[in-house]
């Protein structure tokens, strides 16, 4: 199958590659065999940077002689900013979701239930309420809005 791409069209892939890289790329690029077909395909990719005329996106590194996406550190990128975005979401989202549980189980608990009754409808409304409690909570303070108690698993 062939595949015709412009040179815009290409440089928003070597874009698309460089955010998957940034995922894959932070536990252990190319030593995990299951990254390794990324890997190689990201490679393909990048070596049809000449057919492209996008040079100034690709360079080879002299030691390995792998391809790599050149990073300009004096204009931001904005597949850096798309990154940064999705892990700052990503945060905040897992948080809520979290605590929620977290209150939520206290709350069932405290009721003397189990885990069979958060499908019941008045759990999932609770659970509702407490992840809209939280999303209200960050978005107006922050982490300043959140406090923790000592003495619990893990602490010193």
């Amino acid at each position: 199958m062939k595949i015709d791409l412009s040179k815009e069209e290409y440089r928003v892939l070597v874009e698309v590659f460089s955010l998957a890289g940034m995922i894959l790329d932070s536990y252990g690029r190319g030593q995990n065999k299951e990254k390794k077909p990324f890997y190689e395909l990201e490679q393909k990719i990048y070596a049809s940077c000449d057919d492209f005329d996008s040079q100034d996106l690709i360079r080879r590194d002299g030691q390995s002689n792998e391809l790599a996406r050149k990073w300009d550190e004096k204009s931001p990128e904005r597949v850096v900013r798309f990154y940064d975005q999705f892990v700052d979401d990503a945060f905040w989202e897992e948080l809520i979701i979290r605590m929620t549980g977290r209150d939520l189980q206290a709350e069932m608990t405290w009721a003397g239930v189990g885990e069979e009754a958060a499908g019941e409808e008045k759990w999932i409304k609770r659970k509702k309420e407490l992840e809209l409690h939280y999303e209200t909570l960050f978005r107006e303070s922050g982490l300043e809005g959140i406090s923790l108690a000592g003495g619990g698993e893990g602490s010193n």
